[in-house]
């Protein structure tokens, strides 16, 4: 009885530890089976997670920029508009006319003034030989008038030589270098008194940077409207010889776009500073569609061909009036100044300063006597000069 309880016991000991193994193995399983699973399930799952919410973030993003920008262009576009159809009012490319090729010639004295106003002082001779006062200036364009001279332009004068445009039986010119504010103070009313048109020949930096001494762009937009000619000297007063095309660029186009957008009106023609040019810059006017210049030499006579060289006819400042009478062919004996003419500020002159140059001035327009040894002042006149 002893021996088969115990053989029972030890069968059921047995089957106790073999279920008990059973479920440990089968506990380890599970283990081992569930750890491989979760680790399988969660990369996936965290990737497609992040893949799927960044990429339309980044997708999305780009698409609103190009449209922002697209819809701002036209709006940027439209302001510029009447910008430059303002700058097509200037009309820069006016190509000169063909000539029709008759070879002809004009006699038209270009006459050349810088300043219109008393010189300082006789001791700087060439400022002196530069300056022509008020009164005899006046004095001159009397002279003209009634000696039946008619004002043009220089565009006239090549019309003319190019295709045969009519002009009067005694054409003149009358130009001004470098653009002092006495040719708007002095010389632009006296011009309008009798009539006659001039041809300003600025420099455009001095107006840019607002000299004193030289005319202001409202000045010149006054002188133009008016009906006076504003032509180009230049940006600055420079040599222009052997220069590079980009210098060329600056001092010539640029000034000529300064003026044209001031005025409206076309600058076709322009005065060498100081006289001075080479092949070179005659070939850069050609191909920047100027139709001439002008120069300091002396001449009045003018042929098409010579277009970028028309001489010019030099009046100084101690130039008495029987001798410009006689430069253009006409005599000054029934041209006196009359009495009404007589310039009131000369006494206050005399008084001030008796040494200043203008004083001969008013005598030598009553009196026709010379206003100072004409040698001694007339030889630096013989170089080029502003």
């Amino acid at each position: 009885m002893r021996i088969h309880l115990g053989l029972t016991g030890l069968a059921l000991w047995l089957m106790t530890s073999g279920l008990t193994a059973c479920a440990a193995r089968s506990s380890i399983s599970a283990e081992q089976l569930l750890a491989p699973t979760s680790t399988a399930t969660l990369p996936p799952s965290a990737t497609a997670t992040s893949t799927v919410e960044i990429v339309p973030t980044q997708t999305s993003s780009p698409t609103p920029l190009p449209t922002k920008t697209a819809t701002s262009q036209p709006t940027v576009t439209e302001e510029p508009v009447p910008l430059e159809s303002t700058a097509v009012l200037t009309p820069m490319p006016i190509a000169p006319p063909q000539s029709d090729g008759v070879a002809r010639s004009a006699e038209a004295p270009i006459l050349m003034y810088h300043y219109i106003s008393t010189s300082p002082s006789a001791q700087d001779r060439i400022r002196y030989g530069l300056s022509v006062p008020p009164e005899m200036f006046e004095a001159q364009l009397k002279l003209l008038q009634d000696n039946g001279f008619k004002t043009i332009t220089l565009r006239q004068l090549y019309e003319h030589l190019a295709g045969g445009a009519p002009l009067p039986e005694k054409p003149i010119i009358l130009t001004f270098d470098d653009g002092y504010t006495d040719n708007y103070s002095n010389a632009f009313p006296i011009l309008q008194k009798y009539g006659m048109v001039g041809t300003f020949f600025v420099l455009t930096g001095p107006a840019d940077d607002g000299h004193p001494s030289y005319l202001t762009w409202d000045m010149i937009q006054e002188m133009s409207d008016a009906g006076m000619d504003i032509q180009l000297h230049s940006r600055e007063h420079l040599d222009m010889r052997n220069r590079s095309y980009d210098w060329l660029v600056f001092q010539i186009i640029g000034g000529r776009q300064s003026i044209e957008g001031h005025t409206g009106k076309p600058v076709i023609f322009m005065a060498y500073p100081s006289g001075k040019y080479d092949d070179n810059v005659q070939h850069f006017l050609r191909s920047t569609n100027f139709w001439g210049a002008v120069t300091t030499a002396s001449g009045s006579r003018h042929v098409l061909q010579d277009a970028l060289i028309w001489d010019r006819v030099r009046i100084s400042g101690q130039l008495r009036l029987q001798d410009f009478a006689k430069l253009l062919g006409v005599s000054v004996a029934a041209q006196r100044v009359t009495p009404r003419q007589t310039a009131t500020p000369t006494a206050p002159r005399h008084s001030i300063d008796p040494t200043d140059s203008p004083t001969p001035t008013s005598t030598a327009v009553y009196t026709e006597t010379p206003f100072v040894t004409p040698t001694s002042i007339q030889s630096p006149l013989m170089t080029p000069l502003p």
